[in-house]
């Protein structure tokens, strides 16, 4: 048992690390950081990002660690890994000198992790699917607690008053109704282009994509309007029309997307976040953990 719940660890912390790295190194993004630009932030770099992503990982194991050992009601598991993601955070901070480089990332990673570790207990194997059931029921309760909260205060934060002002759920309602852009969207636009023998970065690009074209992202609101965000969303789904990723011409128009993005002040760190949660089920779903007799095998 200790040395099954040793293993889930380290492998759950390698795929988180493989995803949050993998994800800021997909290139070329709209306005978001890559290998090429900073996209539409000036805080933050693609080396910022990999610094934080080292600094998280470890933390998203521990909560591997807490899901696989949990005998417990699961909306008490995602009480019992909250403090694990407030120490992630520190970490984070610490690693970038004040910047938010992951906080989302942990919040949707923290609790895909703990799922993750207690699918493994039950199923004997990481199955996203399962995953992501487990998520919503692990934190279903607490996100309706919140809005519940919420819709009796004045807004402070910016979760809060986008919620007040357009009802936008985010990625509280994403987490609660068990992310249903990773399941529906994502995965299978991943494991299609994968399963083809694609370019991996294409694939990458071609799922991040589909995400912005597909979600309500919270962070392009906080940082503009609902027509800036309908703007980006149709953008997203003309670039899929045309061939998206796959099409010849595929980067350099994601090229010019991104100078679009970047001069209108858009970053759909939500998207990215998402891409990072696919990427990372993917992982643990390819691992040969996900054999009872297998050992940890991340690319």
């Amino acid at each position: 048992m200790r040395e099954a719940a040793a293993s889930i660890r380290r492998t759950v912390s390698a795929a988180a690390l493989n995803a949050l790295i993998a994800e800021v190194e997909t290139t070329p993004k709209p306005g978001l950081v890559d290998l090429r630009d900073t996209g539409s932030h000036r805080d933050m770099d693609c080396e910022t990002f990999r610094r934080s992503a080292v600094a998280v990982a470890p933390f998203l194991g521990e909560m591997a660690d807490l899901g696989y050992g949990w005998d417990g009601g699961l909306p008490d598991l995602f009480a019992a890994i909250r403090p694990v993601g407030v120490r992630a955070e520190r970490s984070m901070f610490a690693a970038t000198g004040g910047v938010n480089t992951h906080k989302g990332a942990i919040f949707s990673l923290g609790i895909l992790s703990a799922a993750s570790g207690h699918c493994r207990k039950r199923c004997g194997r990481f199955l996203p699917e399962i995953i992501l059931s487990l998520s919503g029921d692990m934190v279903r309760e607490a996100m309706e607690a919140d809005f519940a909260a919420m819709s009796q205060r004045v807004p402070v934060t910016h979760g809060e008053k986008l919620f007040a002002r357009y009802g936008c759920r985010g990625i509280r309602g994403e987490a609660a109704d068990g992310f249903p852009a990773i399941r529906d969207t994502a995965l299978p636009v991943l494991r299609e282009g994968l399963a083809a023998g694609r370019d991996r970065n294409r694939v990458y690009l071609q799922v991040l994509l589909s995400l912005m074209a597909a979600v309500e992202d919270t962070n392009i609101l906080t940082r503009s309007d609902l027509e800036t965000l309908r703007w980006s969303r149709e953008q997203a789904a003309e670039f899929l029309r045309a061939g998206g990723a796959y099409h010849p011409d595929g980067l350099s128009r994601l090229e010019e997307m991104n100078r679009a993005f970047i001069a209108k002040n858009i970053s759909p760190g939500g998207c990215a976040d998402l891409l990072a949660g696919a990427i990372f089920l993917h992982s643990l779903e390819e691992s040969a953990l996900s054999s009872p007799e297998g050992e940890s095998v991340l690319y």
